[in-house]
């Protein structure tokens, strides 16, 4: 009789901290269920969510799904489902490698499913569908030949008549001898052909006309007259470049104008 007290008290005395350490299903804490709850079934614990399953000893746990299984990720952004897997820590995402994404699909940074032609920036695109690995976008370029017209610079298509200040341009859609375009006025030329104007002086300066030996271009591209005199070749025998800006006379020869002579002075008739 002692030991059967002796054993109703023990029992009785392990039962009651029990009661006391897990939640009652009555309880509002278990009204659904839930993590610690008491169970006799998974089912009983909750639905799964996302990459999270249920599973019961007795009372309810929840474990991360294996990493690859599929899931569905919610909230869906897209019509219809968002399919996905688990990560293996809890989180569905939308891929761990390519052959978990759709036909024509990759898996990009991100660990999102991307494809060139779904109307969406994803993966590494730069912007929709182009850049990253995808084509190009339009406007910008690796190599010149990316460029329908103009240049490549910087990543960015460049042409030498978008009226701005681009690329490698001295001025506006303009460039000196080491650039993309034709050389601007008053820059230095060897060529007609170098020049924007398509006119390159004697002083190897690109001008708006081709300035004669007496004169030189500034850098508006106008012909102005060189620092003289100088000697030309085209001029006739016996005078050189004045200062007036054309072949004039030296000092002492006769004349009848200022502008005849070397210095812009005609002195009763003589150059002084």
């Amino acid at each position: 009789m002692v030991l059967r007290r002796f054993v109703a008290a023990f029992t009785f005395a392990l039962l009651v901290p029990a009661f006391f350490v897990l939640p009652s299903c009555s309880g509002p804490a278990c009204t659904d269920a839930g993590e610690g709850c008491p169970c006799k079934e998974a089912t009983e614990c909750g639905e799964p969510r996302d990459c999270v399953g249920w599973l019961c000893d007795g009372t309810c746990h929840t474990y991360n799904e294996r990493m690859g299984f599929r899931c569905a990720i919610l909230p869906c952004a897209g019509p219809g489902n968002c399919p996905g897997v688990c990560n293996g820590a809890g989180t569905c995402i939308g891929c761990l490698q390519d052959t978990d994404c759709g036909p024509g699909h990759t898996c990009e940074t991100g660990n999102v499913c991307s494809s060139c032609d779904d109307g969406v920036k994803n993966g590494d695109e730069t912007n929709v569908d182009c850049g990253g690995s995808c084509p190009l976008c339009p406007g910008t370029c690796n190599v010149d030949t990316d460029c329908a017209a103009g240049y490549c610079w910087e990543g960015l298509c460049v042409r030498c008549d978008d009226g701005i200040q681009n690329g490698d341009e001295f001025m506006v859609d303009c460039s000196d001898l080491t650039g993309h375009c034709p050389v601007c006025l008053g820059l230095h030329c060897t060529a007609d052909e170098q020049c924007r104007s398509n006119h390159c002086s004697a002083d190897h300066s690109c001008c708006k006309v081709t300035c004669n030996g007496c004169t030189t271009c500034n850098l508006d591209g106008e012909c102005v007259p060189a620092v003289g005199p100088l000697p030309w070749a085209g001029c006739p025998e016996g005078q050189a470049c004045g200062y007036g800006g054309g072949c004039a006379w030296p000092d002492g020869h006769a004349c009848t104008t200022n502008e005849e002579c070397i210095h812009i002075s005609c002195v009763n008739g003589i150059c002084t």
